[in-house]
C-alpha cells in the first residue's frame, strides 16, 4: 500500500524498464532535438560553403590570365613568337591570313563615329577595321583593351568575351579559357583585323566592340616600350619602319614631303609647264660640277654615269620648242654627306623660255608663299635647327609676300664688311673671293671659278 501511495516522479522507470515522460518533459526534449538539428544543418551549410569557396578559388586560380610581355627578354620573345607561328602552320591554320574585309580606314572611322554620345553604340551594321596594336591591358574578368593605330589615328578595342561570335555557344568556363587564349595570342606590334560595333565607353573613349578579332601579321620582335619610345638615332635612321611606328612626328614629315612635291607639280602644271623625264644614265656627267657615280651597262659593255643634273636634256627640250618644261626626280652625286646633304636626293628643275631672273623671282615667291599657306594654314612656320626638345632653339620663318630682296654682291659686301674689286670677271675679283673663303673657313672645291666662290660665300652668309 505504501508503494502505491508514493507520488509519481518525472522520468521514473516502469517495472518493465520503459520510461514514463510527462508532457512538459516531452516538449522540452522535442525542443532540444529541434535545436540540435538546426545547429547540425547550420554547421553542414557552413562546411558546404567552405568547400564551394575552395573549389571556386582553385578554379579561378586555374583560369587563364592575360600574359604580361613587357618584362620578357627580347630574344625569348622572338623565340616564343616564332614558335607560335610554326604551331599555327603545323595546325594548318595560316598565321598570315590572305584577306580580311575592312569597310573603312581608321581616319574615316574616327570621322564617322567620333560624335557618338558617351556610353552608347552606333547600333547599325558591323564595321571592319584593321591596324597595329600599340597598347594592351587587362580590364578584369572577360575584358581586355587594346589600342589600334593606323594612318595617324587611334581607336580602342573593347574586347568582351561575351560578345565574340565564335565563343557565344560555349559554356562559361570554356568561353573564358578560349577568349583568354585568343587575347594572349595578340601582342603589341601585331597587325590585326577587327569587326564589331562602333561606340564609346562611359568615359568617352571612341572604341569598337568586336565580335571578331583576327591576327593578320604577328610581330616577331619586341617593340620598344611606349613610355620610353625610340630614342636611339642610329636605330631611327636605319630602321625607318620602326621609327614610323613609334614616332608620330616622323610620319608627319613623310606626309609633308609628299604634299610639297604634289603642290610643286600642280603649281607648275597650272602655269603651263610640261613635266618630262630625262635619262638617269649618261655618257658624260654633265649639267653640274659634281662627282658622279659610275655604273656598267652589261649589254653595251660600257661605263655610264648616273646623272648629277637633268639640266642639259631639259635645255635640249627648250631648244626643241617646249618653252616651259620641268622634271622632278632623283640625282646622284658621289660626294660628302652631312645632315643636309645626301648622295642621292630629289630635285625639281624647270626651264622657262623668254623669261629673266626678275620673272623667276616673282614666280618663286608666289610658289613658295602659296605652298606654305596651303600646307601649313599660315605664312609663318616654326623651325628647330638643332632638333626638337625642351630647350631646343626655335626660329620663326615668315613666308608672307612680298619677300625682302637683297642684291647678291652688295649684300655679301655688307655682311663681310669688304668692297669687292670690279669687274667681277677680273682675276683680282677671283683672288679676293678666294681670300675671303680662306679667311672665313668656307670650303669650295675646284674649279674655283668666281661663280662657285660667290655661291659658297652667299650660301654661308
Amino acid at each position: 500500500m505504501a508503494d502505491s501511495a508514493q507520488p509519481a516522479v518525472e522520468g521514473a522507470e516502469k517495472t518493465d524498464g520503459t520510461e514514463t515522460l510527462s508532457k512538459n518533459e516531452q516538449k522540452r526534449r522535442a525542443k532540444q532535438a529541434a535545436a540540435a538539428k538546426a545547429k547540425a544543418e547550420k554547421e553542414a551549410a557552413k562546411e558546404a560553403a567552405k568547400a564551394a569557396k575552395a573549389t571556386e578559388g582553385s578554379s579561378a586560380a586555374a583560369a587563364p590570365l592575360l600574359e604580361e610581355d613587357e618584362d620578357v627578354d627580347p630574344t625569348k620573345f622572338f623565340e616564343n613568337r616564332s614558335a607560335w607561328v610554326e604551331e599555327r602552320k603545323k595546325a594548318d591554320d595560316n598565321p598570315y591570313p590572305h584577306k580580311f574585309h575592312t569597310t573603312m580606314q581608321l581616319p574615316q572611322y574616327v570621322a564617322t563615329f567620333g560624335n557618338i554620345p558617351n556610353g552608347e553604340h552606333n547600333g547599325g551594321d558591323e564595321v571592319g577595321i584593321a591596324g597595329r596594336i600599340s597598347s594592351k591591358r587587362s580590364g578584369g574578368k572577360g575584358l581586355v583593351f587594346f589600342d589600334l593605330t593606323g594612318d595617324g589615328c587611334k581607336v580602342q578595342i573593347f574586347a568582351d568575351a561575351s560578345k565574340f561570335t565564335e565563343f557565344k555557344d560555349l559554356p562559361k568556363e570554356q568561353m573564358a579559357a578560349a577568349f583568354m587564349k585568343l587575347m594572349n595570342s595578340v601582342k603589341r606590334g601585331d597587325v590585326v583585323g577587327v569587326a564589331g560595333q562602333p561606340g564609346k565607353t562611359k568615359r568617352g573613349e571612341l572604341s569598337i566592340f568586336p565580335t571578331t578579332l583576327v591576327v593578320l601579321t604577328p610581330c616577331l620582335h619586341m617593340m620598344p616600350k611606349v613610355q620610353t619610345g625610340l630614342v636611339d638615332k642610329e636605330t631611327r635612321f636605319r630602321q625607318r619602319y620602326l621609327d614610323l611606328i613609334m614616332t608620330p612626328s616622323t610620319r608627319t614629315t613623310f606626309i609633308t614631303r609628299t604634299k610639297i612635291i604634289n603642290f610643286v607639280r600642280r603649281f607648275l602644271d597650272m602655269q603651263g609647264f610640261l613635266e618630262v623625264e630625262t635619262p638617269m644614265m649618261n655618257m658624260i656627267p654633265g649639267g653640274a660640277a659634281a662627282k658622279p657615280f659610275v655604273t656598267l651597262h652589261n649589254e653595251l659593255n660600257r661605263e655610264l654615269y648616273m646623272r648629277v643634273a637633268p639640266e642639259l636634256y631639259l635645255k635640249m627640250l627648250v631648244v626643241g620648242g617646249l618653252d616651259r618644261v620641268y622634271e622632278i626626280g632623283r640625282l646622284f652625286r658621289n660626294e660628302g654627306m652631312d645632315m643636309t646633304h645626301n648622295p642621292e636626293f630629289t630635285t625639281c628643275e624647270f626651264y622657262w623660255a623668254y623669261a629673266d631672273y626678275e620673272d623667276l623671282m616673282n614666280f618663286t615667291e608666289q610658289m613658295l608663299s602659296k605652298m606654305v599657306l596651303t600646307i601649313c594654314g599660315s605664312y609663318k612656320i616654326t623651325f628647330h635647327p638643332d632638333g626638337k626638345g625642351d630647350d631646343a632653339k626655335e626660329l620663326e620663318i615668315d613666308f608672307t609676300p612680298p619677300f625682302k630682296r637683297i642684291s647678291m654682291i652688295s649684300g655679301l659686301e655688307e655682311v663681310l664688311g669688304v668692297q669687292l674689286p670690279t669687274p667681277l670677271e677680273s682675276d683680282e675679283a677671283n683672288q679676293a673671293l678666294k681670300d675671303l673663303c680662306k679667311k672665313n673657313n668656307v670650303e669650295c672645291k675646284p674649279p674655283l671659278t668666281t661663280a662657285r666662290l660667290l655661291d659658297k660665300l652667299v650660301g654661308e652668309f
